[in-house]
């Protein structure tokens, strides 16, 4: 029996966002639907979450033109009506997919789009953009052609007769929309039919002016949005494993001294690496295929190997635990997990200030370090087994020197004694 929705999305090195969005929508009420994963030659573990959350076909591609895309994917389809989604795009709630199929069905709608929000993490003037163009209130479009492939449902029926243009870069969306409105069909905007949208429409990412930030605010007070998360964002729920190493004589007694120190951890897989099985309850061997003299990138690239072969790959990130720490920190797992998903950065972890003078060499020469920057800049020794969190797809490209790392500094130098 052919599925009633086709549901198409498009991705490339979407590994941070796509088992959030396939997970969201297998969570959602309305069941009868399918799933076409069209790649555009990924090199991280996109594919492998694919296939892990059993979408229904994958279509990979190697020259990637938006309008092209959807329509390949569109080909390999059964449904009456088509679902349009950026692996980057999160359903906000369960009951997103029923809205879009309710709102698509009288027959002069051709498409419908709906709305797209900001996450907690999403740049301020991101997130002004997409609020001031998905606003609160469903209309339907009778001239305007405006539409977005971010979060849509059509029929089918009627791109049987207006295919995406494959030639343009851009806007095919509006493009489809205008034909379709020549033709005396309409367009809809459910604001009920949320998503999620991290970049935003412009991708301004880090960047925020004052403005925005103040704007955003306003808005967001006006519309009263509820702050309420969906049980795939909600962080408890976050796939983070915790990697216990270190040449360490008494295992079993220091994972206790850790997890005294760490009474808030919540559905965290837990796992030893070494080379040598301590054999301790509720807790998985990893078994070292590197030696102890191996690169930094190395070290946590075999560890997420071994990983994905006993958990797979819907694991997100992965806390890091070296059991030769003397004291450990307060609460560090939570911390830094709050960090990495709710602000959505690739790197937490916790980090000493250093005020002593650190001084820099070159070839016979040196020099105090504080001299090459400014009065204001800190110096910091990051802990990194003290709990750090670094994202499986930040340990997979082997970018270990993000640029979006944050860390929780401490004063006491107990915590850095191994």
């Amino acid at each position: 029996m052919p599925k009633k929705v086709s549901i198409i999305i498009r991705g490339k090195n979407e590994e941070d966002w796509l088992g959030l969005c396939l997970k969201s929508i297998h969570e959602q009420t309305f069941k009868d639907f399918e799933i076409i994963y069209v790649d555009n030659q990924s090199d991280d573990a996109s594919l492998k979450i694919a296939k892990e959350f059993k979408v229904d076909k994958i279509k990979k591609i190697k020259e990637f033109l938006p309008g092209k895309a959807i329509n390949q994917g569109i080909k390999l389809s059964q449904g009456k009506y088509i679902v349009i989604l950026s692996a980057h795009c999160i359903p906000k709630d369960r009951n997103w997919l029923s809205r879009m199929v309710k709102s698509i069905k009288p027959k002069k709608i051709a498409g419908v789009y709906g709305r797209q929000l900001p996450l907690r993490s999403t740049s301020s003037d991101d997130a002004r953009d997409l609020l001031m163009t998905f606003g609160n209130e469903n209309r339907i479009q009778k001239k305007d052609p405006f539409f977005h492939n971010a979060n849509s449902i059509i029929k089918k029926a009627i791109w049987n007769k207006v295919n995406f243009d494959e030639s343009i870069t851009n806007i095919e969306d509006r493009d489809w929309a205008k034909k379709v409105l020549s033709m005396g069909f309409e367009i809809k905007y459910d604001s009920s039919a949320s998503v999620f949208h991290f970049h935003g429409l412009h991708q301004h990412n880090n960047y925020e002016s004052f403005r925005a930030t103040a704007v955003n605010q306003l808005i967001q007070k006006i519309n009263e949005e509820s702050d309420e998360t969906p049980s795939w964002l909600k962080v408890e729920n976050r796939i983070c494993p915790i990697v216990f190493y270190g040449d360490s004589k008494n295992v079993k007694e220091n994972i206790q001294r850790y997890l005294k120190a760490n009474t808030k951890i919540q559905n965290a897989d837990m796992l030893f690496y070494g080379f040598e099985d301590p054999k301790i309850e509720n807790i998985t061997f990893l078994n070292r295929t590197v030696s102890r003299k191996v690169s930094f990138d190395k070290f946590t690239l075999d560890i997420l190997n071994l990983l994905n072969k006993k958990k797979g790959y819907k694991i997100e990130a992965i806390s890091f635990v070296d059991l030769t720490y003397k004291n450990f920190i307060k609460n560090s797992y939570s911390k830094n997990k709050y960090k990495i998903f709710m602000d959505n950065v690739h790197f937490s972890s916790f980090a000493y200030i250093d005020k002593g003078e650190v001084w820099a060499k070159r070839s016979n020469s040196i020099s105090p370090l504080k001299d090459m920057f400014d009065s204001k800049t800190q110096f910091l020794r990051i802990a990194f087994g003290q709990g750090s969190i670094l994202r499986a797809s930040t340990i997979r490209t082997k970018n270990s020197n993000t640029d979006d790392g944050f860390a929780h500094t401490f004063k006491s130098l107990n915590y850095l004694i191994r």
